[in-house]
């Protein structure tokens, strides 16, 4: 027992809401041999090259291990799996299911989960409604997805992950199925241009009580794989807040935990211990390391283990922080990926779509074309001043489609489908609740619009309804299927800001992970017993997370590489 204890051996994690610092001690950051001079040149001559790379993070610290006399119980298991988010509900389950002796535990009082988009391909519901949608004829979209982002992810989890999705997402539908849910869709992205074109390939649930699949049906699917992974034998443990991991020698064999009742508590893993705690954008710190651009976005949430669809920040990256302080290596890909979209009250075709119809900034120009998706968008509209647009359409924009697709629309189904009249309706309850305005006039229209340029904006549409006239758009060249004329009264308008609280959903990655989840460390040597899954895995995106292929970080990141990972501790057969 004192051997484990010893410095050397194990380095503690992150201090969760409340516990004493007289406990853990100082979290502030060492000072290494040499760096006072560092600081001392960086504050006179300002940061340089040299002084960054020497500068530490207090976040990369750790503070002090707990005394050993707190440690209340001991508690051993093959596999301990840190989170009940969707991917380490999986991996238990999958580990579970093979007669391996699993402990999982998590901060939040229940599992968590957020959406309801699960990408599967080649599945048995694809097959069942004739969706031909195999490795093979899915390779030219997942080229051109990696090219979106410079083929900088690592491919090599893509193909992985592409390859065993049929297996994984089978085995989930089967689960599914078989506790009584039904087994959903969603439509594909239908680009009249090509360019965003995706196959229908998001599997979601439903039941009596949920009947939305894509928006929460997660929420099913972590209650059967919290039942399935009981039913086989493992343990669950809630309200327990990781603080860090032992190591004996140089394998991790543990992690000290904090539980309900605020006691230490010691998890040993026999086999492996593996992380999936979630995104670390609720670090103010960590996003202004690994994803600055977007750190503005934040709007300071408070911690919350039980957080669903919290916007504007998430977790604080507990895994990422003890995996570095067991020599973890961040990963390759600089800056992270942050999720985020545009989606809002403004008439959209898709689900994923943005506004086709004229989007101007504040100087009353447009500045894209407006055939996208809700991801793509949003870098546009964050680089117009003060990250503001605004859209203008009239009454007759309601028949230019011939249908309206909400969130959760299903593959040969008309469940989501809005008709004209439904989707005048729902404008009119914006009008409302002060979200749209409306009047008789383009210009009524436009001088409701806080800090819009008027004059400017009057000409731009006028312009833009001769494009559409000539179904030529001359400026940005947008498909005349999107090039809607706006003439016919009355007239709505929308102003939209990008802000954390509406478009900000978590950031992607973090530990440097090989395709098989082991975590590695700075020469790409993986830690012995040491894995993560789920978003933290490090490398699976970056530059965007595009929601042209809904829920591959749910299919790719959490079922797929959950289940292999859950099937390879368990039985030491290495997929893929």
């Amino acid at each position: 027992m004192d051997a484990l204890l010893d410095r050397r051996k194990f380095i503690v994690g992150a201090v969760a809401g409340g516990f004493a610092a007289a406990t853990l001690g100082s979290c502030s950051p060492k000072t290494e041999e040499g760096a006072e001079s560092a600081q001392a040149d960086q504050a006179s001559d300002g940061l340089n090259a040299e002084s960054a790379r020497q500068s530490r993070w207090a976040f990369e610290t750790p503070p002090e291990p707990v005394d050993e006399g707190s440690v209340t119980d001991t508690y051993e298991a093959d596999i301990v799996v840190v989170g009940a988010g969707v991917s380490g509900l999986v991996c238990a389950a999958s580990a579970a299911e093979e007669g391996a002796d699993v402990i999982l535990f998590a901060a939040s009082a229940a599992p968590v989960s957020r959406g309801g988009s699960n990408h599967g391909i080649n599945t048995k519901a694809q097959e069942r409604l004739g969706i031909d949608y195999t490795p093979e004829n899915v390779k030219y979209l997942m080229k051109k997805e990696l090219a979106y982002n410079s083929v900088r992810p690592d491919a090599s989890k893509w193909w992985r992950w592409i390859n065993n999705s049929k297996t994984s997402m089978d085995w989930l539908i089967d689960l599914m199925e078989g506790a009584g849910y039904t087994t959903t869709i969603e439509v594909g992205y239908r680009d009249v241009d090509g360019a965003y074109t995706e196959l229908p390939g998001a599997h979601g649930w439903v039941g009596d009580d949920v009947t939305e699949g894509a928006h929460l049906g997660e929420t099913l699917v972590t209650s059967v794989l919290e039942k399935d992974i009981l039913d086989h034998g493992g343990t669950i443990h809630y309200k327990t807040v990781a603080l860090y991991l032992e190591k004996d020698g140089e394998r991790v064999s543990g992690v000290i935990a904090k539980n309900e009742q605020g006691d230490c508590v010691r998890y040993r893993a026999r086999n492996a211990v593996v992380l999936a705690t979630g995104d670390f954008s609720g670090d103010a710190d960590m996003m202004q390391r690994y994803c600055p651009e977007y750190a503005s976005l934040l709007i300071g949430n408070e911690i919350n283990y039980d957080a669903t669809f919290q916007t504007g920040g998430m977790f604080p990256g507990d895994g990422h922080k003890m995996g570095l302080w067991v020599g973890a290596a961040w990963q390759k890909t600089y800056p992270n990926a942050a999720m985020i979209n545009c989606n809002s009250a403004n008439p959209h075709s898709q689900s994923m779509s943005t506004h086709e119809g004229i989007n101007l900034n504040m100087r009353g120009e447009r500045f894209m074309n407006e055939d996208t998706i809700c991801s793509f968008a949003a870098y546009q509209y964050l680089l117009q001043p003060e990250g503001t647009w605004y859209t203008v359409w009239d009454d007759a924009y309601a028949e230019f489609y011939p249908y309206w697709e909400g969130v959760g629309c299903t593959y040969g189904s008309e469940d989501g489908r809005l008709s004209a009249d439904e989707e005048r309706a729902a404008w009119e309850s914006s009008v409302e609740a002060g979200a749209f305005v409306k009047g008789d006039t383009v210009e009524d229209v436009l001088r409701q619009l806080d800090g819009i340029d008027v004059e400017t904006a009057l000409k731009t549409i006028e312009r833009y309804n001769g494009y559409a006239e000539n179904g030529l758009d001359e400026e940005y060249h947008k498909n005349k299927a999107h090039l809607a004329p706006i003439k016919t009264g009355p007239f709505y308008g929308c102003k939209s800001v990008m802000q954390g609280g509406m478009n900000f959903l978590c950031v992607m990655g973090g530990l440097r992970t090989s395709k098989y989840m082991e975590v590695c460390d700075e020469n790409d040597v993986p830690i012995p017993g040491l894995y993560n899954i789920g978003v933290m895995v490090g490398d699976a995106f970056a530059g965007i997370y595009s929601f042209s292929v809904p829920g591959h970080n749910l299919g790719m990141n959490c079922v797929t590489f959950g289940y292999l990972l859950g099937k390879q501790l368990a039985t030491g057969e290495v997929v893929g």
